[in-house]
């Protein structure tokens, strides 16, 4: 509900102007001189284009790093204004190599992404075929109007006010409106009546109100239309975008309509299918994050919170009916990667202590107390610290019946601190995004996946016995489907 909420006041950002309400004389004029002098008036929709970088916002190979950078070779975007609609497509490259983090790396080839957003409706274009991507909708709303012409619309929509600001001898305007009583966007507008900065906060499960600030610079005329040569998006202080500007559209065609399969996509219920592997030991699946659940004679481990915490209260309430009356002790977070930690406050407000490799600690411990009022968590609800015990290359957890093994993947450039667990009796190995199986009788891939060699080299390492793999993504497999994937034969 609070996503759907939060989608209807982006879209009234621009088709609900306030009313009866009074504005000072001098915001009306800052926006006015805006309008004027970047030709927003009369814009209904924009189409530029150009090349630059994008990055894995979330996936950076170890916390306080980069995001995964990638090279944009070409870049376009249409907006349209008046239905609040989006187009953008990207072709994309591997840009670091040896690739490091995640980001589905290394691409191989090009990659081209269409991304689309309509009113409240969201998709992906691969050719012809349209995937609705509703989880999507609230940021790429959101981006439409932190766009320059996007921003000055919404501002004049929405009561903002204005504050005269002098920096370095320079007077600017900052300039912010709100929404629903807690959406806030500033922005600046310079000198020069160019809208040179926005920012805002969006809620985010690892980060809490994750800041998002978009610079632009480099201002030129495009037939009577202003538009910065250079956009730098940041998200919670490293590059998300970086793109040179080099051709500008005013009122470019822009009719996009969410095809039938998309409008009447229903999102499905959050499913988790229980999967056992051996006595006492579970294999959670049921969407695209998996866990995995491992009975001692007192309490549970589950390993991996992935997503968010809708995903992980499912996961805790499956666990509960697997095994009644024990108490889930330990989460195991194989990552920091958002995809993988996005639960484990879920998990942290039930009680549990977060095993995590050493190097996380202070990260998550720092994410613990930013501020979450666009999007409160049990945990921020109920006030509980985040118990964490870290590991640094080996720990064991044993009742003295079962054992179980958690290892650090030396050398992976997907994580610096990624974890594997280990069942030495079941010869199960449990692990994340180092290996994902390709689909079944898919032949392997030409060049085969560093990440998953170094998985490989790591049980030589070791000298576990391996008979079968539970992927946190993907399906059950067995050694040999590793050994064909890297190339070497069973």
């Amino acid at each position: 509900m609070r996503e759907k909420t939060f989608t209807t006041i982006l879209i009234l950002l621009l088709v609900c102007a306030a009313s009866g309400q009074s504005r000072a004389m001098r915001t009306d004029t800052v926006l006015q001189r805006a309008e004027q002098a970047m030709g927003a008036s009369g814009l209904k929709s924009i189409q530029y284009s150009g090349s630059g970088y994008n990055f894995a916002v979330g996936q950076s190979v170890k916390p306080g790093a980069t995001w995964p950078r990638f090279n944009v070779k070409s870049y376009a975007r249409v907006i349209n204004y008046e239905t609040v609609s989006s187009r953008e497509e990207l072709l994309r490259t591997q840009a670091e190599n040896p690739p490091r983090g995640g980001g589905a790396q290394p691409i191989i080839g090009e990659q081209r992404q269409v991304l689309l957003v309509s009113g409240r409706h969201a998709w992906n274009l691969a050719g012809n075929t349209a995937t609705p991507a509703q989880a999507a909708a609230e940021e790429r709303l959101l981006q439409i109007w932190l766009t320059p012409h996007g921003f000055l619309k919404a501002a004049g929509a929405n009561d903002a006010t204005v504050k005269l600001r002098t920096t370095g001898g320079r007077k600017a305007h900052t300039v912010s409106f709100t929404g629903h009583g807690k959406f806030k966007v500033t922005g600046i507008i310079n000198d020069q009546n160019m809208v040179e900065r926005v920012e805002t906060r969006m809620a985010n499960p690892v980060l809490g109100d994750m800041l998002i600030v978009t610079t632009y610079s480099d201002y030129r005329d495009f037939d009577g239309v202003k538009f910065p040569t250079r956009i730098l998006q940041e998200q919670e202080g490293f590059p998300a975008l970086d793109l040179t500007i080099t051709a500008v559209q005013a009122n470019a065609p822009a009719d996009f309509q969410a095809p039938d399969n998309v409008r009447q996509a229903i999102a499905p219920p959050v499913r988790v299918d229980a999967q056992k592997l051996a006595d006492g030991v579970w294999y959670l699946t049921g969407g695209s994050h998996h866990s995995a659940a491992v009975e001692f004679s007192d309490h549970v481990v589950v390993i991996e919170g992935p997503q968010s915490e809708e995903r992980s209260l499912a996961v805790i309430a499956e666990v509960k009916k697997l095994v009644a009356g024990k108490p889930i002790k330990y989460l195991v977070n194989t990552h920091h990667h958002f995809d993988h930690s996005g639960g484990i406050r879920t998990f942290a407000a039930e009680g549990a202590t977060i095993i995590t490799h050493q190097i996380n600690r202070a990260f998550y411990e720092r994410a613990s107390r930013a501020p979450r009022t666009l999007g409160p968590d049990k945990l921020s609800q109920t006030k509980k610290p985040m118990a964490i015990a870290t590991l640094v290359d080996r720990q064991i957890l044993t009742d003295g019946k079962r054992v179980l093994e958690l290892h650090r993947v030396k050398g992976n450039l997907h994580n610096d601190g990624i974890i594997m667990a280990y069942l030495p009796k079941e010869k199960l190995l449990i692990e994340a995004d180092v290996f994902t199986p390709p689909a079944t009788n898919a032949p392997p891939p030409a060049t085969p996946n560093p990440f998953s060699v170094n998985l490989y080299e790591n049980i030589q390492r070791l000298k576990l016995t391996v008979e079968q793999i539970a992927p946190l993504h993907g399906r059950m497999v067995t050694m040999g489907d590793l050994l064909k994937a890297i190339g070497k034969a069973p």
